[in-house]
């Protein structure tokens, strides 16, 4: 009579091999995840600001983005308490700078971003702003400063210059 199938021992020794293997790509696995998500956000929050700039020379007006804890409620509004993982609002700013008033247009919003942490430097720890030339502007009137974003030992620093553009920098957390 012939057999056909697999023995239990064989069946156990490709169980164990490939639980070794499992077992050594998944913290490989954790960090390329990380990697990518710290990417993602860099280059979402690095859109905003090109796209900021660019609406602000295009309205010859003031166009900022500010945290909030609720970007995606009906009347978004500037949270100084919240963090910049929790999301954030662009909207061409007429009126007080750095909030929104009663006649300021909301332009896009992104809402909040788990696993990931967004550190301002003071200059950018409420809000930035283009003006309407073109250049950058934050809460202590200068147009330089830095968000840096981590994720599990993975950094990336946008750094923007006085002229308002945008660039990006590695480092670790």
């Amino acid at each position: 009579m012939e057999s056909r199938g697999f023995t239990l021992v064989e069946l156990l020794v490709v169980l164990a091999v490939g639980s070794i293997l499992l077992a050594i790509a998944v913290p490989g696995y954790a960090y390329l995840a990380n990697a990518n998500r710290v990417v993602a956000v860099t280059n979402e929050l690095v859109a905003t600001l090109q796209f900021m700039r660019s609406e602000a020379i295009k309205r010859a007006s003031r166009v900022t983005v500010c945290k909030t804890h609720d970007a995606m409620a009906a009347a978004p509004v500037c949270d100084p308490a919240a963090a910049w993982e929790q999301g954030w609002v662009v909207f061409v700013d007429d009126g007080t700078r750095g909030v929104i008033d009663g006649g300021d247009r909301v332009l896009r919003a992104q809402g909040g971003i788990p696993n990931v942490t967004i550190t301002p430097r003071p200059n950018f720890s409420l809000y930035v702003s283009y003006k309407a030339d073109g250049t950058s502007q934050g809460m202590n009137n200068l147009g330089t400063g830095t968000l840096a974003i981590c994720a599990g030992g993975n950094r990336r620093d946008i750094v923007v210059s006085n002229t308002g553009r945008p660039r990006v920098e590695a480092g670790t957390c």
